[in-house]
């Protein structure tokens, strides 16, 4: 078969757990004498215009082709926000590549400012298209379904007002959300409604609205195009439905990894300090400020390293600034940057437990699964689709979203009962190897078909 994927940002640039999931199912796929292409995205810093936005490189022989692009409006558009979900530069090119490439099956795992429409596009061509859900950006232009306050969202309600007060203060000015945030909702939805349904394509800020308030509707609509929507836990496909994709083609398919390299360490309390990892994006979601919090709590002469991977998508933020002066001289606490994914059983190897102090509705982190594979216990926010990972007390302990309080019990568990965390090891839950995931892919793209034939 010929098989195109694609994912909104890729390597060697990025390398989160969508770009990790988009590789390891391309090369299984080549493996198996499958073509593959994927197709992807890259945010420039500086604003490009409406040509050549497009190149080709190649990952582990895996042609990728890119489309390089920045916040600017672009030809037949009158806002950035339209950008977000329906791009028209990248669906053209799109179209074209279904002529050049004649895909059997396509199989998007991320469309943030790629478009929304490619999927319209398959479904012309008679194309099979599958969706990968890696996480709610499809019903929250910010991804996390959180809200600026720490909060957990729902989705879209009111008519999207809720969405245009929670981008307003993430995006604009303090003055300009607090403006916005003291219009009552009801008008907010009035006003969203009205630019909704409106022939009129107005520009700047008011094209931005307009393009918030058709976001979900054009977004659910195309979902229900799709032959088959995949989720990691029951919790993300809830979630969906909660925030309004009814009638999607759900399955839940936990995510598949490279299971074989690990270390299948017992772990065991020692004299030696206890280690505790975070292996993570650095933003304000992923939680790590609980962490660090958390280890200000427990007694000075607690016997604890934690050790810290990631990076910020946003260079040296404000946030990372302030986990800085926080961590301030704690020797304890070490940032040890980022590091190639073969490196991943190593880097567990010298970790006694992984905490994920997850703030959003995580949907089912791969480093989740990679610890398991490792024998390395969790200690992880009692959320989304971690908490269908972890079984409380069996194979990791769970704490409540955002307490440091909280976290610092559960270390301080693993610290006075000296044989939890080897009980803890012992139980890892084996997750399931990436070729199984595949297997099932597989499966779900020759139903499809055959029935075509």
């Amino acid at each position: 078969m010929k098989i195109l994927l694609t994912t909104h940002v890729f390597l060697p640039e990025n390398f989160g757990g969508t770009e990790t999931l988009v590789l390891s199912v391309a090369l299984v796929l080549k493996q198996r004498g499958h073509i593959v292409t994927v197709v992807t995205g890259y945010p420039e810093k500086d604003e490009l215009g409406d040509i050549n936005q497009f190149d080709e490189y190649e990952v582990d022989s895996i042609r990728v082709i890119r489309f390089r692009h920045g916040r600017t409006v672009l030809r037949g558009q009158s806002s950035v926000m339209q950008n977000d979900y329906d791009n028209p530069v990248f669906e053209a090119r799109f179209r074209q590549l279904l002529v050049e490439i004649e895909p059997d099956v396509v199989h998007f795992h991320h469309l943030e400012r790629l478009s929304i429409k490619t999927i319209d596009a398959c479904k012309e061509r008679k194309i099979p298209a599958f969706l990968t859900a890696t996480d709610f950006w499809y019903v929250c232009p910010a991804h996390t379904l959180l809200l600026p306050n720490e909060k957990m969202c729902d989705g879209p309600a009111h008519g999207g007002a809720n969405c245009l007060k929670h981008v307003t203060e993430i995006s604009q000015p303090k003055w300009v959300a607090g403006i916005v945030n003291s219009i009552p909702t009801y008008v907010v939805e009035r006003i969203m409604c009205y630019l909704k349904r409106s022939n009129i394509k107005p520009s700047g800020s008011v094209g931005n609205v307009q393009a918030l308030a058709r976001r979900s509707e054009i977004i659910g609509a195309r979902l229900l195009l799709l032959e088959r929507i995949f989720v990691a836990s029951s919790h993300a496909k809830r979630m969906f439905e909660t925030a309004g994709i009814m009638g999607g083609k759900f399955r839940v398919l936990p995510f598949g990894i490279k299971s074989h390299g690990y270390v299948k360490r017992i772990r065991q309390r020692t004299d030696r300090p206890l280690v505790l990892g975070f292996i993570g994006s650095i933003l304000p979601h992923k939680g790590l400020h609980v962490l660090v919090e958390a280890s200000k709590l427990l007694p000075a002469d607690a016997a604890v390293k934690i050790k810290i991977y990631g990076k910020s998508a946003a260079g040296d933020s404000a946030y990372i600034k302030g986990l800085r002066m926080l961590v301030q001289n704690d020797e304890r606490i070490q940032f040890y940057g980022t590091f190639e994914n073969a490196r991943m059983p190593a880097i567990l190897d010298g970790i006694d437990a992984l905490v994920i102090p997850s703030l959003w509705h995580e949907n089912m982190p791969l480093v989740s699964l990679s610890a398991q594979a490792a024998s390395c216990p969790l200690i992880a926010s009692d959320i989304g689709g971690l908490s269908d990972v972890i079984d409380p007390g069996k194979n990791g302990l769970l704490f409540s979203p955002g307490s440091a309080s909280g976290l610092a019990q559960m270390i301080m568990r693993l610290l006075d009962d000296h044989d939890l965390l080897e009980k803890l090891s012992e139980a890892a839950v084996r997750p399931m190897d990436i070729d199984q995931y595949v297997d099932e892919l597989e499966l779900e793209y020759r139903k499809v078909l055959e029935r075509s034939i």
